[in-house]
């Protein structure tokens, strides 16, 4: 399936009829951040709302966690350090993502930061943090860190952590351990009753197993998630592209889709059939059939770690970039693609519908950098990302199927912004509001910390 380019200027006329975007307000939380990194495209959760409040984490210029809380009725905000995490191994690895999770049920604040392939991270709030929250923000409110599981050997070379907060499923909990290319994502779930996590065995929801020929017969690979989500129905979505060293992203390659209805244990592919059981040792694998729901060959230069979300009737939406045609570069291969062939990277958009079928449309803008991505209240898909010091937003239009595209780019007086997380899905159903936190150029060459709002329903004035 194609799709319909329609390139807008602010000036120009909606063919949405004032369905886009309109900045509400900027909420500044701190002009001096830590200046290196202070998000990452694959965080899930980075910024979560509860109750009257929205929380969200970041380092600040000491390289120590802060806590930040923001009032949703009048926009105060507060903070408070946590001086028992620092950034302490590699301050300046961007990979080292800080997370949160919300368990409504027993009121706590779940956090986890600071890893690239190191000793996993996790603390809590203290019991009732969210359900009864204090007047200030103090230290005490945060339990000494510890294991996520007491004594498991399967927490010491943790990556890319992400909580799954979907009231009124349990918080699930994901990550990898292992490295690029040789490691296993290994699922928790979250028992508010007894405080604990529990893992299905000691299998890790992808096996490392398998021999792929189109990569020198590869016989070792890792998947790399999109966002992983739980819709209210309590299914599990998850997609993926695998990769098969950690030397160059151009092996990665195809879409993948499975899903799970009890919560992480048994996993079906996309027609339906199941192909893996974790508490039985049978884990998601290369050879596992109608799980590859797009081809999308080596050499594609296909992006991992991108975004999904999921429409009013639960099925997912990813939005990616790679080649429209595979393109190896001359001379050594390297880690990225060279510029030549970087330039023709671009935006692809793939859906699933409620039949099974997965749709297509793209390449639709050059895109060289990881987006946040919603589905509005109106059914129209929502891409964003900062570039150029504004906020860029590429809309795929609900009514006319995804395949008609209407692009702006939004200034934010008196911001230049570097780079934007992925949204607050609770603010995005609750309130019809994208809410996410942003990274902008200070005074001083200083970065700051911000949460930006913006109306979803409402193109700023032309």
């Amino acid at each position: 399936m194609g799709s319909r380019i329609t390139l807008l200027s602010l000036s120009a006329a909606s063919a949405l009829a004032g369905q886009p975007l309109r900045l509400a307000r900027v909420v500044n939380v701190d002009d001096d951040a830590w200046r290196p990194f202070n998000m990452a495209s694959f965080d899930q959760d980075k910024v979560r709302t509860s109750g009257d409040f929205q929380y969200t984490v970041y380092w600040d210029a000491d390289k120590t966690l802060v806590v930040v809380r923001r009032d949703l009725r009048d926009h105060s905000v507060q903070t408070v350090s946590l001086p028992e995490r620092t950034l302490t191994i590699n301050p300046k690895d961007g990979h080292r993502n800080t997370v949160i999770g919300v368990s409504s049920e027993d009121g706590r604040l779940h956090l986890s930061w600071d890893h690239h392939c190191n000793p996993l991270r996790y603390g809590t709030s203290r019991p009732g943090f969210l359900t009864d929250p204090p007047d200030v923000l103090t230290a005490a409110d945060f339990e000494p860190p510890r294991p996520l599981i007491a004594n498991s050997k399967l927490e010491s070379a943790a990556t890319y952590p992400r909580f799954l907060s979907n009231p009124p499923a349990p918080l699930h909990f994901i990550y990898r351990q292992g490295s690029s290319g040789n490691g296993d994502n290994y699922v928790q779930r979250y028992d508010a009753g007894t405080h604990t996590w529990s893992r299905f065995g000691k299998t890790g929801l992808f096996s490392r197993r398998g021999v792929y020929p189109l990569w020198k017969n590869s016989k070792s690979r890792c998947a790399y998630l999109n966002d992983t989500l739980l819709d209210p129905t309590g299914r599990l979505h998850v997609t993926w592209c695998y990769r098969e060293t950690g030397a160059t992203w151009a092996s990665n390659h195809d879409l993948h889709y499975a899903f799970s209805d009890d919560g992480g244990a048994v996993w079906h592919n996309n027609a339906g059939e199941r192909i893996a059981d974790l508490p039985n040792g049978d884990a998601i694998e290369l050879a596992d059939p109608g799980i590859v729901v797009r081809e999308i060959p080596v050499f594609s230069w296909l992006m991992n770690q991108t975004a999904m979300t999921l429409d009013a009737t639960n099925q997912p939406h990813v939005v990616t970039y790679h080649l429209a045609t595979p393109e190896r570069p001359k001379g050594k291969l390297k880690h990225g693609p060279p510029p030549e062939i970087g330039r023709k990277l671009s935006l692809f958009h793939y859906w699933r519908t409620p039949d099974g079928a997965w749709h297509s449309s793209g390449p639709v803008t050059p895109l060289t950098t990881r987006p946040g991505l919603l589905v509005d209240r109106q059914g129209n898909l929502v891409v964003y990302y900062a570039k150029r010091g504004r906020l860029q937003v590429h809309i795929a239009v609900g009514a006319d199927g995804w395949e008609q595209w209407e692009h702006a780019e939004i200034s934010i007086p008196g911001t230049t912004l570097l780079r934007a997380s992925k949204p607050d899905l609770g603010r995005v159903a609750r309130d019809g509001v994208l809410s996410f936190a942003g990274i902008t150029n200070g005074k001083d060459g200083r970065r700051g910390y911000v949460l930006l709002d913006f109306e979803l329903g409402a193109m700023a004035d032309r």
